[in-house]
């Protein structure tokens, strides 16, 4: 893979690991405050809204300036907006207004950021290696959850919910180290036209001369939908229904991140093998049947098995989703293109936190949500299996 993409990943798992840590504290601490599941699902809701206003803009960005300077900016804003949240949290309890804007304005950082980090891989490795490139980034993000949830819930109860924001800072800034050692990054092409020009061109080649990549970004929506209806109130219901303590909720939150890895895994040994509207149909399919054993799953090992399963099938999708993309995308348009997709995809999130949690406040029944979104999981697997996908081929590069 050669050094750059090493240290591409390095400083991306780094910025994980704090992440995961701090979106663990975050909604514990909203909760200790309100005790209300649609005030702990507004914090996830906050923190996927920024896509919607700025995801497209960020893909400008990333096709318009240096990606590894963008990346290394984005690290820095979001560690100066950690160690203010953290020194805050120091001095006092913090009114709930002040978390939900940190939060928001933390999360203001990842959609001018992900455009530029996941359009500047593909110079970073050869094409014939993009697929085992995006698993192992695949599993790297999620292998960081076998820890940092675990490692989050052990330090919010050892040392409370400072301890666990301060090391999100602190990882932000590694994170901006590793990256700023990037040597070799390809220029930018830095248009003179006007920025809604180039929105025009990325959404023209999304809406009208691929519509591959949009179908792909329609049913990453879905499920998205589907699967945050259950992630968004996680901590409530593992902590109302089953009275779970942090570090329990951390051991079914690493479960998930051991899933993760194996979808990784299988995703980059089965998408040479198989078509994608194979991999993707089949693991959307095992994603529903997932979500349904979680229905009569008790206690942290049967409930981190069956999260575990679910995030194994939605691994491997994700693998061949990704590879689908940066083989079909010119470089100059991935920042627009893989922003605007991702906008699309990541607009289910705040609309599922809110939607769960409201059904939560006033049905008071997390079964029959969990029974919608692993039959809904089914339908989609369906329709994907029949859908336009079914002609797309990734045929093998050349060496």
């Amino acid at each position: 893979m050669g050094t750059r993409y090493w240290l591409l990943l390095a400083g991306f798992l780094v910025s994980s690991l704090g992440t995961w840590i701090y979106r663990l504290a975050l909604p514990l601490m909203v909760l200790e405050l309100t005790g209300s599941a649609l005030g702990t699902g507004l914090v996830y809701a906050l923190e996927y809204l920024p896509y919607l206003a700025l995801a497209m803009f960020g893909g400008v960005l990333a096709d318009r300036h240096n990606r590894k300077l963008i990346l290394v900016a984005g690290d820095l804003a979001a560690a100066a907006l950690a160690l203010v949240l953290a020194v805050t949290v120091t001095i006092g309890t913090p009114p709930l207004w002040l978390i939900y804007v940190m939060a928001f304005l933390l999360a203001c950082a990842d959609p001018l950021y992900q455009p530029a980090f996941r359009a500047i891989m593909p110079s970073l490795v050869p094409v014939d290696r993009l697929a085992p490139a995006n698993a192992r980034l695949h599993i790297g993000e999620h292998a960081v959850n076998l820890a940092g949830p675990v490692l989050g819930g052990a330090l919010i109860v050892a040392f409370g919910h400072r301890t666990a924001i301060y090391v999100d800072a602190v990882s932000f800034l590694l994170s901006a180290a590793l990256i700023a050692l990037i040597r070799t990054v390809p220029a930018a092409v830095r248009a003179s036209r006007p920025v809604l020009a180039d929105l025009r061109e990325g959404l023209r080649f999304l809406f009208r001369q691929e519509r591959t990549v949009l179908t792909l970004a329609y049913f990453a929506f879905a499920g998205n939908f589907g699967v945050w209806l259950l992630l968004a109130n996680m901590v409530f219901y593992l902590t109302s229904y089953h009275h779970f303590t942090p570090g329990q909720i951390g051991v079914v939150y690493a479960f998930q991140g051991a899933g993760a890895v194996i979808g990784g895994l299988l995703g980059s040994r089965l998408l040479p093998m198989v078509r994608p509207v194979t991999l993707i149909s089949v693991s959307m399919m095992l994603e529903g049947l997932s979500i349904l054993a979680m229905i009569p799953a008790r206690g942290p090992l049967a409930i981190g098995l069956a999260w575990m399963g679910q995030f194994a099938a939605a691994g491997a999708g994700i693998v061949a989703i990704m590879t689908v993309r940066h083989r079909l995308v010119p470089d100059h348009l991935l920042g627009r293109v893989l922003g605007t997709a991702r906008m699309i995809a990541f607009l289910a999130i705040p609309l599922a936190a809110l939607a769960a949690g409201i059904f939560e406040s006033f049905v008071r029944n997390a079964y029959a949500l969990m029974a919608f979104a692993g039959l809904a999981a089914l339908v989609i697997a369906l329709v994907a299996a029949r859908s336009s996908l079914r002609s797309v081929v990734l045929e093998p590069v050349a060496r």
